[in-house]
């Protein structure tokens, strides 16, 4: 078994997929993923030409390698007229939930959007809300989720100031709007799902900075090994090759020969003696 270093970008990829994996199962504990799979469905079963384009990409997906391959030219400059992508995946999911708002608007699209949040830069003044902000909207903010096909990106960020203190949650492109009781109550935990997941990757983070070897993350926690990326369990799995001997010199190397005949009678000398 060969020796692998925790390098801080080992570190960092085994990190990433641990707060993946606390998102996925605090979302199934607290019964989240089910309302999370209603909404993605409902942007493409809202939409039928999106959702044409959705199939479209699906059957490109499978052609445009052999495509590609078949039409393959050469040269530092050159491409391909085939185009990479009919719709784009995204992880991120932004939604404003309100069962106040009229149910008219559920799987509307909304933009510009934002409570009222103190200045950043004056902390006696406060920013006034957008027009389309309504009292009881609770934004929720979803990443690290399966891909899937959305026609625009929809995802909430959050201001910071000068003193990186977070101030008010913003639209950054478009977000969806969900009125349904029922959604807006199962979807309600998420923002303590996000608290839990933030407090459990520090935590982890603040263990593995201190692990050095990636056989002794291992050893540790055996379940960890889902973590780890496949290129670095191959290459610690792998048998350790031989050190090359050490380029040394020898004595036949190093002495004159003058010196080895006087050595020789010396040696041969204390022998007869009977010297040690």
């Amino acid at each position: 078994m060969a020796s692998v270093s925790m390098s801080q970008t080992l570190r960092d990829q085994i990190t990433e997929n641990y707060q993946k994996q606390l998102h996925t199962a605090y979302r199934k504990v607290h019964n989240v993923q089910p309302a999370i799979d209603t909404v993605i469905h409902a942007i493409t079963d809202n939409d039928l030409e999106f959702a044409t384009l959705c199939k479209l990409e699906d059957e490109h997906y499978n052609a445009i390698e052999s495509v590609r391959a078949r039409y393959k030219s050469g040269g530092y400059y050159s491409d391909h007229n085939v185009c990479e992508n009919i719709v784009k995946t995204s992880i991120e999911l932004g939604l404003i939930c309100n069962p106040n708002r009229p149910q008219s608007e559920n799987y509307c699209y909304i933009r510009e959007w934002n409570p009222s949040y103190p200045d950043p830069y004056n902390e006696n003044q406060t920013k006034e809300a957008s027009e389309s902000w309504v009292e009881g909207d609770v934004p929720v903010s979803l990443t690290d989720l399966k891909p899937f096909y959305t026609p625009t990106r929809l995802s909430i960020e959050y201001y910071q100031g000068w003193n990186k203190k977070v101030f008010a949650p913003h639209i950054n492109g478009s977000a969806l709007l969900v009125t349904d009781p029922l959604l807006c109550e199962q979807l309600s935990p998420v923002g303590e799902i996000e608290m839990k997941v933030g407090t459990d990757v520090a935590t982890f983070k603040e263990y593995i900075d201190k692990i050095t070897t990636l056989k002794r993350f291992i050893d540790e926690w055996p379940g960890g090994k889902d973590l780890v990326p496949d290129e670095y369990l191959q290459r610690m799995f792998a048998k350790a090759k031989p050190k090359a001997p050490a380029n040394r010199m020898t004595p036949d190397q190093i002495i004159p020969d003058e010196l080895k005949e006087s050595m020789n009678e010396v040696l041969l000398t204390n022998k007869l003696m009977g010297d040690d």
